[in-house]
């Protein structure tokens, strides 16, 4: 793992000084409880500050909803248990069920605000007449350490959010340009494929982080809005990518590219070395002779120049995409205002910006908070238990922090693992350390060893949950408070309660939620079979841009998924082609030819067809001629709407057939028709 960095470092010594500044205010004002407001400290405690400040709004929202919701709720339930039990639990899974919605940072506060209702409401269920103090004081204390973290984050060598995207960009387009390479030597197997992954993963990474530029101090307001137009043409570079290997393959079994062509790919694949990448001279003189080249007439309709004419039209669509990384990449550097002429790759009718809701796994896992938080209370009305809220508490808590995976039972069991370490360490300090405590500088020196510990672990992706587990669960038993006293029963209660909580959160989950990434994988499959099959629907158009953003969208969800599954993900690109296919096809069809234009129609109703099958329907055969047939009809056609509609013919029976030999010689529309028509 190594040493910690000087950044973490730094992350974990603001956080500790954060976590002072709280417990310092908190003994200050005399709240009831200063442990909540350190333990918020590192809940909200993220090492880029605009994270921090980002995370410290939403959590002050959530905290003050989930708060009117245990006011609301427990004085008027206290007398009917049962009702309170399903008032809470219902609570606690439908704000999980929204935030499950709701990908961006904002689900935050729907999650925190169902857990935090757990928080107040359940340790004053035999006192209901304190809800409004308790509700209260654990509003100050949590808003307190929310302010402290966030202050301390911004004041003190803060980290700007700008320069880690900066930084993600950076290492993203260097493994772009090496998947292109890939793509251009017309590279295969896993491979290319493992680069396209990573893509496909990170670009999603790089969206969540670019979420919190809002947030971020100073900086161009116009920052956001680039990264959000970039991350779908981010995306459509896999697709092209594909294309872009899946042609050269071909044509390397007819012989090889002819001279221009070979010419071209050479040329870009030059380019793309990270000496030249990025030089934007060069890159616009690649983009004119492409375009020069294609719009050429002496350009023949062979099956080899219809093959080399799609290839270059994904060169051009590869080079577009690569400007528009340097235009962002430049704007970023420079903190300027994008160009006045925008993007070189229009996006604008082919992918809008859509998520993916998969509404029936989001209500499975607010199901599975909800039966959590039901059988824990039942089991603490029947057994009398004192502590029992702590652990009804903790389970609302453990259940919805990992509601979002996929298996969420390794993360908890990991929790609940150092969840018991965190109160053994606790018990060290409440039973050998805290009474020889008699000041407040005494006691943030030997706070100091464990908290800085807990900030270093939390600074690592790979080993933040650990830092989250002893964090939260060991402050919270230690319990500082502004005069200390040591009750043994009452801390031995809490700590099994505790553990017990967060142990009965993984053993539901794992008896109700039993599927893992390879299930999720199909659900995305069959969802994008679905969204194909209303793609090549010839009588609505007007969701293309949207059904194809969504797909986009999938794509960040399966990349990630099919790494933890162990499996490659050519279907999923695959099926991204397909779609930007049928929609050119879609765009170009009104200014074909009264003949062609029906081929095409055949074409895409067989596409319908196909995809509504379902998962197992195999391609039928009628459709390679049907492809085939179109192709002939389209091919003498010189506009541009021709030649988009062979970019999508092809693109189909290159991704749809893969394996299928060129046509021999495609039979000549017949023009008698043509004619009478």
């Amino acid at each position: 793992m190594g040493l910690p960095t000087t950044q973490q470092w730094l992350f974990s010594v603001k956080t500790f000084a954060a976590a002072s500044l709280a417990l310092f205010v908190s003994l200050w004002i005399s709240l009831p409880n200063p442990y909540w407001a350190v333990a918020t400290v590192y809940i909200a405690s993220n090492p880029l500050s605009g994270a921090t400040r980002s995370k410290a709004i939403f959590r002050v929202m959530g905290t003050l909803i989930g708060a009117v919701a245990a006011v609301v709720m427990v004085p008027n339930l206290a007398n009917a248990p049962v009702l309170l039990v399903l008032a809470m639990a219902s609570w606690a899974a439908l704000c999980l069920y929204i935030s499950l919605l709701d990908r961006s940072p904002r689900s935050y506060v729907f999650m925190l605000a169902g857990y935090t209702a757990a928080l107040i409401g359940f340790p004053t269920v035999n006192v209901p007449d304190t809800i409004f103090d308790v509700a209260l004081a654990r509003t100050e204390e949590i808003i307190l350490g929310i302010v402290c973290a966030a202050v301390v984050s911004s004041v003190v060598f803060p980290r700007p959010v700008v320069t880690a995207v900066t930084q993600r960009l950076t290492a993203w387009l260097k493994n772009a340009d090496a998947s292109a390479r890939d793509s251009l030597g017309a590279k295969a197997g896993p491979g290319a494929d493992a680069h396209r992954l990573r893509l496909a993963a990170d670009t999603g990474e790089i969206e969540n982080l670019a979420s919190h530029l809002v947030y971020d101090a100073g900086g161009h307001p116009e920052l956001p809005r680039l990264i959000r137009e970039t991350q779908p043409r981010m995306l459509m570079l896999l697709p092209v990518l594909s294309s872009l290997s899946d042609g050269l393959r071909e044509l390397a079994a007819l012989g090889g590219p002819s001279g221009h062509v070979q010419a071209f790919v050479e040329r870009v694949d030059r380019w793309l070395t990270p000496e030249r990448s990025t030089d934007s001279h060069e890159l616009d003189r690649l983009r004119k002779d492409i375009d020069e080249r294609i719009e050429s007439p002496s350009v023949q309709r062979t099956w080899r120049d219809l093959l080399e004419l799609t290839l270059l039209m994904r060169l051009r669509d590869l080079t577009a995409i690569r400007s528009d990384c340097l235009h962002v990449m430049a704007a970023m550097a420079a903190n300027t205002a994008p160009r006045s002429t925008g993007f070189a790759y229009k996006t604008g009718g082919v992918a809008n910006p859509a998520r993916h809701n998969d509404r029936g796994q989001a209500f499975v896992s607010a199901m599975v908070s909800f039966a959590t938080i039901a059988v824990c209370c039942t089991f603490w009305i029947f057994l009398a238990w004192p502590e029992g809220g702590v652990a009804a508490m903790m389970a609302a808590v453990a259940g919805s922090l990992f509601a979002a995976q996929d298996n969420p039972v390794p993360s908890i069991i990991a929790f609940a693992k150092w969840a018991v370490v965190a109160s053994a360490m606790a018990g060290l300090y409440v039973f050998g350390v805290l009474p020889h405590v008699h000041n407040f500088e005494t006691l943030v020196l030997v706070l100091a060893p464990p908290l800085l510990t807990i900030g270093l672990l939390m600074s690592k992706p790979e080993t933040f949950l650990i830092g989250l587990s002893l964090g939260v669960n060991g402050i919270a038993t230690v319990g500082i408070q502004a005069h200390f006293s040591v009750d043994t029963a009452g801390f031995l209660n809490a700590s099994i309660a505790t553990i017990c909580g967060v142990g009965l959160a993984a053993v539901m989950a794992s008896l109700l939620r039993t599927v893992g990434a390879e299930w999720s994988i199909r659900r995305l499959a069959n969802a994008n079979r679905k969204t194909l099959s209303e793609i090549a629907n010839t009588e609505d158009a007007s969701q293309d841009a949207r059904l194809t953003g969504v797909m986009l969208d999938r794509l960040i969800l399966l990349a990630p998924r099919a790494k933890a599954a162990g499996r490659r993900i050519p279907d999923a690109i695959g099926e991204l082609r397909q779609g930007f296919n049928i929609i050119d096809l879609r765009r170009a069809r009104l200014e074909l030819t009264t003949y062609s234009r029906r081929r095409v129609d055949a074409v895409l109703m067989m596409l319908k067809r196909h995809y509504t099958g379902g998962p197992s329907a195999q391609v039928p055969a009628a459709l390679l001629d049907g492809i085939d047939r179109a192709i002939d009809a389209v091919r003498d056609q010189r506009d541009a709407s021709a030649r988009k509609a062979l970019l999508g013919l092809i693109g189909l029976r290159r991704s749809l057939f893969p394996g299928q030999p060129a046509p021999l010689a495609l039979p000549h529309a017949p023009q008698i028709l043509e004619a009478a028509e």
